[in-house]
């Protein structure tokens, strides 16, 4: 299938390099021309199909290529996606001020197309192994979601982006209710694979490519959404909540529940630089206890306080 290519963004304002440049790599790679710099930004933000290669033209006077390296490299959500410039022969000067900038190569234009391959091949199997290497060091082995390590990478990430972006921030903390008492009827493997079924549900009713959901310790999860105010992260929660509980999973806790239930502390906020991103996780950990001690299987949502 062609979306299991590696996929390469081209962003030349030449148009007659840019087609070669198409028809070289199409037989071997997914590439896609980006019209501007904002499709190249946008592009690389999409946790669901992040380029594993980025093609940027510097040609004189625009230069614009090296302006959107700069910002790709300053966002800890783009800046491990590798970039490549299109620089003028002879040109070293632009070559260095390139890779100071972050870049991992350059080609030269006009191209000698043996060497270009070569030089794409390299990067894109680099980024194939570093991938690899990073999806052991970020992903729960039980669940294969996110693990804990990951989400406060992403959380801290997205609490500064929500400041600079001016946009709200929410968090779910997500528990399986009476899980200990569980365990204990069923056993460790069952246990395991309740565990895996739960996220594997909640991960499904995760629809938009920004939301992340990560095993946060034992039991319990968390999400975060993006850009989501106090309403919607409510919502999500209830999603979630009937996702589980559609399951049916036979359960015989003391409360009576007969099937595997799960309670939702909400918190939302619109972060800034008096505050920290600490405190939205403890007020949504707080919530989860407080729908914990309410009777479980329920959503207990709250706006931070400013």
């Amino acid at each position: 299938m062609v979306f299991n290519k590696p996929h390469i963004l081209i962003h030349d304002n030449e148009p007659a390099s840019a087609s070669i440049l198409v028809r070289m790599l199409a037989a071997e790679y997914r590439v896609q021309r980006a019209p501007d710099a904002q499709h190249v930004l946008k592009a690389a933000r999409r946790s669901d199909r992040i380029p594993d290669l980025i093609l940027l033209d510097v040609r004189p006077p625009v230069r614009e290529g090296f302006e959107i390296c700069r910002q790709l490299k300053a966002d800890e959500m783009t800046q491990s996606v590798p970039v490549m410039l299109i620089t003028p022969r002879d040109n070293i000067d632009d070559e260095v001020y390139g890779l100071k900038l972050g870049a991992v190569d350059c080609i030269t234009r006009p191209f000698r197309l043996d060497v270009v391959k070569v030089r794409i091949r390299n990067q894109v199997r680099l980024k194939i192994n570093n991938d690899l290497l990073e999806r052991y060091a970020n992903q729960d082995g039980l669940t294969n979601i996110a693990n804990r390590r990951r989400f406060d990478l992403v959380l801290d990430a997205e609490w500064r982006r929500a400041i600079r972006d001016e946009k709200p921030l929410s968090l779910l903390m997500v528990d399986v209710d009476s899980f200990k008492q569980y365990n204990d009827r069923y056993g460790h493997r069952d246990g395991d694979e309740c565990l895996r079924r739960v996220a594997g549900a909640m991960a499904q009713t995760l629809t938009r490519p920004g939301d992340l959901l990560a095993r946060y310790g034992g039991e319990e999860f968390a999400v975060i959404l993006p850009g989501t105010n106090l309403e919607g992260a409510r919502l999500m929660g209830e999603r979630l909540r009937d996702a589980i509980a559609d399951m049916n999973i036979p359960h015989a806790p003391q409360d009576g529940a007969r099937r595997v239930t799960i309670s939702v502390g909400c918190a939302s906020a619109w972060p800034n630089q008096n505050q920290t991103y600490h405190q939205l996780l403890q007020t949504a950990d707080d919530l989860l206890y407080a729908a914990k001690k309410a009777g479980r299987n329920c959503v207990n949502a709250e706006k931070m306080a400013a």
